[in-house]
């Protein structure tokens, strides 16, 4: 689920602490992207600018607005059972899906940033139409009184993205502060399908890795810090993975929705 908001927005004040315990009571189902507008928002970046385009709306959105697999755009202030239904849609319409693995080891250098580094491979070998896109996720703190709707935290805000073709070239790039790297590796041991090593730095509680073909979302998965505690514990099941995510982790989450 990709979430266009924003924090001087009213209505998202409203709606997003809510999606937030939606994201978490769905979280074997649906991850967030929250994009927030390169405007005068502290969080924004040109990759939501990005994002929205490829939707190929003309209209002007709405905030909040969502979007379930790519499709089923929504705006305003919608309800939870709206969204609900909207993620069924979503799961009914799915085919072909596209299983990953992503792997993130990260490097703890002191007086430095953090360097991570991301392996992905796939199940099968991607169509030469697909497209990769990573997210890195970040739970950010408001800290001005400029385009402030009264929230003081903001979660799964994407801050840094690349996406790049089944070789591995790039389409696009947005690293914010931080640029990424990346190196493909054509391995037999995946039986001929190669791995992809993406790396960075800086901050990151998660990254989010989609699957596109044509704009339709194809496989997803989302791999999170073990420092994230957004009430797991209303979440059955779910407290015995977050040690498991830890900063050298290894994750197979192939039946979310961004």
């Amino acid at each position: 689920m990709e979430q266009y908001t924003a924090t001087w927005c009213d209505s998202c004040a409203v709606v997003d602490p809510w999606i937030t315990d939606f994201v978490d009571a769905h979280s074997t189902r649906v991850v967030r992207v929250a994009l927030h507008p390169d405007d005068h928002d502290p969080f924004g970046s040109p990759l939501t600018t990005h994002r929205i385009a490829l939707k190929q709306t003309d209209e002007q959105l709405q905030l909040p607005t969502f979007w379930f697999d790519g499709q089923g755009q929504l705006q305003g202030t919608v309800s939870q059972s709206l969204l609900e239904n909207e993620l069924r849609s979503a799961e009914i319409s799915r085919s072909d899906w596209i299983r990953m693995h992503v792997g993130w080891n990260t490097w703890d250098n002191p007086g430095t940033e953090d360097v991570h580094q991301l392996t992905i491979d796939f199940d099968q070998p991607l169509s030469e139409n697909a497209t990769v896109t990573v997210f890195r996720i970040q739970t950010l703190q408001m800290t001005s009184e400029i385009a402030n709707n009264g929230l003081d935290v903001h979660h799964d805000v994407a801050t840094q993205m690349i996406s790049f073709n089944a070789t591995g070239n790039v389409s696009h790039s947005f690293g914010g502060d931080f640029a990424w790297s990346i190196a493909v590796q054509d391995g037999t041991h995946l039986e001929g399908d190669s791995e992809f090593r993406l790396e960075t730095s800086g901050g990151a509680d998660g990254f989010v890795t989609i699957i596109e073909e044509f704009g339709e979302v194809r496989g997803v998965t989302a791999i999170y810090s073990e420092e994230i505690h957004r009430n797991a514990e209303n979440v059955p099941g779910l407290a015995w993975f977050w040690p498991i995510l830890a900063l050298v982790s290894f994750s197979i989450l192939i039946s979310r929705v961004p």
